[in-house]
């Protein structure tokens, strides 16, 4: 028979093929609270619908930016608790301590009578700017003179108008000390006792001691009786230190000696009084009861103790200075002008500049020039060595 000849197959209705599954019900599953709506879904249905309504009502792009703002406030609150909120509250913890009175008595002490340095000094009164003239603040040459003659150039430093103040670190590491003592000389500059200047006249003061009779270093000559450092610096085997020394003439260590350990400037028109240090001072102690060592070589300052300290971990003391000259009457204020960190580098804050920007380094050379109207201006050259001088013999 032909398959069209075969009768038509009826399609089996679709319900019949749906098991059934009578014997596998338990009786229990058919209790009234098994099918609960409660248990059905986690929201109301009534809410769901009140949702879903209002949602509907609000555009997509606001519910994003509702989506986004939650997401921000939620990474907020993690930032805050785990990186933001302990920050605050130190530097709250910072300004107390800056404001409550220290628990030491530090600075009332008497001090010993330091011989053959200067502890504070008045600069000559005719040095303050008038019209046409200027001060020309310098920070930590480090022996190199070409930067600081191409530095005073570019000021169009005039001798006859214009005064330059060496705020300590003239000399050591760079290629020519004698020469930017030289030129300091020449240009009659004013300068105050940097901790590498301490260090030089320190070792050629231990050197003149009597009872030190240590050998020569390997380049030195083995008959040092006509050397003004015919004995051993006070480090006892710093050659390097003893070999700087004795590159300087017997006029150029005199000039050094007369740098003190603070410059008193005076009183600047619209600036006020003005000092200038290698590394610091401590607010509330006077000019005369500082320690020379650590005006010399502070960073930092204990805001418990108000001991300075030559470590960068801590207070800035600058920061604490420029607090507490907020809270004295303008009468009182003194801004101060210093160097010696080069960590920090240019560093200008109200009451404080800081001016040692690396150049011994291949950095900057800078100075703050300052006119009769007290006006400000930062003037930078580069310098030379890509590598610095301080790394090298």
């Amino acid at each position: 028979m032909p398959y069209r000849d075969y009768p038509p197959v009826q399609p089996r209705p679709l319900i019949d093929l749906i098991p059934a599954y009578h014997d596998d019900v338990d009786a229990s599953d058919e209790d009234d609270d098994f099918y609960s709506k409660e248990d059905d879904q986690l929201v109301h249905p009534k809410w769901q619908a009140l949702i879903t309504q209002t949602s509907n009502r609000v555009p997509r792009k606001l519910q994003r930016c509702v989506v986004i703002a939650f997401a921000a406030a939620i990474l907020f609150l993690f930032s805050w608790k785990a990186y933001f909120g302990p920050i605050h509250a130190a530097r709250l913890q910072e300004l107390k301590d800056m404001d409550e009175p220290s628990t030491m008595t530090y600075g009332s002490n008497v001090r010993p009578n330091f011989k053959g340095m200067i502890q504070v000094k008045d600069m000559d009164s005719q040095h303050i700017p008038k019209k046409g003239h200027r001060l020309v603040f310098v920070g930590d040459v480090h022996g190199c003179r070409e930067e600081l003659e191409h530095l005073l150039k570019k000021v169009n430093f005039d001798k006859k108008h214009d005064h330059l103040v060496l705020t300590g670190d003239m000399i050591a590491k760079g290629p020519d000390s004698p020469g930017v003592i030289s030129l300091a000389e020449k240009l009659g500059a004013s300068c105050v006792r940097g901790n590498w200047e301490d260090k030089v006249l320190l070792s050629i003061a231990e050197s003149e001691a009597p009872h030190l009779d240590i050998l020569p270093g390997p380049d030195e000559a083995s008959d040092r009786k006509e050397d003004f450092l015919d004995e051993a610096s006070h480090s006892h085997g710093d050659y390097k230190l003893r070999k700087l020394a004795k590159s300087f003439s017997k006029h150029q260590i005199a000039y050094l000696q007369q740098c003190p350990v603070i410059l008193r400037v005076g009183n600047v028109p619209n600036l006020g009084e003005m000092a200038a240090v290698h590394a610091g001072l401590v607010p509330d102690i006077s000019l005369e009861d500082q320690d020379p060592f650590h005006v010399m070589n502070m960073r930092t300052i204990n805001l418990k103790t108000r001991i300075p300290s030559s470590k960068h971990s801590g207070t800035p003391w600058e920061k604490f200075w420029n607090h507490q000259q907020k809270k004295k009457h303008s009468h009182e204020r003194m801004s101060v002008v210093y160097g010696h960190n080069r960590k920090r580098g240019l560093n200008l804050q109200e009451y404080t500049f800081g001016l040692d920007s690396g150049c011994v380094s291949g950095d900057k050379l800078t100075a703050l020039v300052v006119d009769h109207k007290g006006t400000t201006e930062i003037v930078q050259v580069k310098c030379h060595s890509e590598h610095g001088w301080d790394n090298e013999d």
